[in-house]
């Protein structure tokens, strides 16, 4: 990864969100689950602190009380934090982008707290050149959970308005891949050396977490940002390690938004 900050501008046209919540029907509390003695969504925040700074970094979760904890979390490491609605997750980053007045989202996941950070800045990059809606990796790159993606506010608030109920999900972008021709989209490959779709290093279920705390206690040192090179390079060395969650299925939206990627062209 390169070490500069400076590809990240620091004028607040880019926010990064990372959204998250309590609740999982997988692995219930993933969220706060331990990694080497810190919570998983601690670990994220960080990284994206790290890139963007804290005043362009906002953690983005739905109104249930139980969600509180969260909040707190992070404004307990600088970071503002942001309630919105329990389901309408597009319509959460809308509201967090008009907010900041941000005219770029980052979008990261709770669940992905190896996110690379090399890729944050260089799709931000892209998408700033090249006055993009869009601007992602495609393929199964995506089964690995270490993708963020770049949409601007205009996008988000056209798919909140045009879109339909199915594309407020969690799914933020399904209405953008399915209407390409609405948008400026731009992709970008991702570096040989991350791309392993075999490997899992995201959290959804047991196995997934169980995973990511061998990871973590292997190669987390306090104040030092674990690169996600590293964990590859794990996970290489032992393929035994790597067979840990191999077996788990792919969810559904996730292998339908991968043969969408196929009829998007740059």
């Amino acid at each position: 990864m390169n070490n500069s900050k400076s590809e990240f501008p620091r004028d607040g046209s880019v926010l990064v969100v990372v959204t998250a919540r309590m609740r999982s029907a997988r692995c219930p509390g993933k969220v706060l689950a331990e990694l080497a003695g810190k919570p998983l969504i601690e670990h994220l925040l960080e990284r994206m602190v790290w890139v963007a700074g804290r005043e362009q970094v906002v953690l983005a979760t739905s109104e249930s009380p139980e969600n509180k904890i969260l909040v707190e979390l992070a404004e307990s490491l600088g970071v503002a934090g942001f309630i919105g609605d329990e389901e309408d997750v597009l319509g959460r980053h809308v509201e967090v982008a008009r907010r900041y007045e941000a005219e770029h989202v980052v979008r990261v996941t709770g669940d992905n707290p190896l996110t690379d950070l090399g890729l944050v800045q260089s799709l931000t990059a892209l998408q700033l050149a090249e006055g993009a809606d869009y601007s992602y990796v495609p393929g199964d790159a995506l089964f690995m959970g270490i993708l963020p993606e770049l949409i601007s506010r205009e996008a988000l608030e056209r798919s909140h308005r045009d879109g339909e109920e199915r594309h407020r999900s969690e799914f933020v972008t399904l209405y953008i891949k399915e209407k390409p021709n609405k948008f400026q989209i731009r992709q970008m490959k991702i570096p040989e050396t991350l791309y392993r779709p075999e490997f899992r290093l995201t959290v959804d279920e047991p196995p997934d977490l169980e995973l990511m705390r061998t990871v973590f206690e292997r190669l987390y040192r306090q104040g030092k940002i674990i690169q996600t090179q590293q964990a590859i390079e794990l996970l290489d060395a032992e393929p035994a390690l790597a067979a840990v969650n191999k077996h788990i299925v792919h969810r559904a939206a996730n292998l339908r938004s991968v043969i969408l990627d196929g009829s998007i062209l740059d």
